[in-house]
């Protein structure tokens, strides 16, 4: 059973790492949306990535910047603002879309992997099968089947002679 669930983690986690893997390419490497003040972010007609204009963002095509007496700064530096705004956002967000990627895609099946060959429980962490201090009383003990506990309560040194009441 420990192999089929082992292969079972990975091939799920490997699927999803490569969809978490397109999704951040697809997010850095689409072109930028046009700001709502109008023009493209990029050199030429067209809007350049994320990538490129978060890396080079000398390449935002707002032109050079013009002189400080002339009104048309505060303009052109709100469009360069909103494109470098958005490249930012993307790259973050493609970033942290591959870190997941890379927790799914390998964290995840190493971990199931060490807690399988430990004998540990993979089905949501619960305590194996065994006496228990009773949560309500400490001074007893009681039964827990694995998922839930059991109606029998027992002073902890009865335990060995009642064991096989459950």
């Amino acid at each position: 059973m420990g192999t089929t669930v082992i292969r079972m983690v990975r091939v799920t986690c490997a699927v999803l790492a490569v969809l978490y893997l397109a999704a951040a390419l697809t997010i850095a490497l689409v072109e930028l949306p046009a700001p709502a003040i109008g023009g493209t972010c990029g050199p030429g007609t067209a809007s350049e990535s994320a990538l490129a204009a978060f890396f080079d963002p000398v390449s935002i095509g707002a032109g050079p910047e013009p002189s400080a007496a002339s009104g048309e700064r505060p303009q052109w530096q709100d469009f360069v603002n909103a494109c470098q705004s958005s490249a930012n956002t993307r790259v973050t967000t493609s970033g942290g879309i591959l870190v997941a990627a890379l927790l799914v895609g390998l964290g995840l099946p190493w971990t199931v992997r060490r807690l399988v060959k430990a004998g540990q429980p993979v089905h949501g962490g619960l305590a194996p099968a065994g006496w228990y201090p009773d949560p309500t009383d400490a001074s007893v003990t009681r039964w827990w089947d694995g998922t839930a506990w059991g109606p029998t309560h027992v002073l902890p040194g009865q335990q060995a002679a009642t064991s096989s009441i459950q």
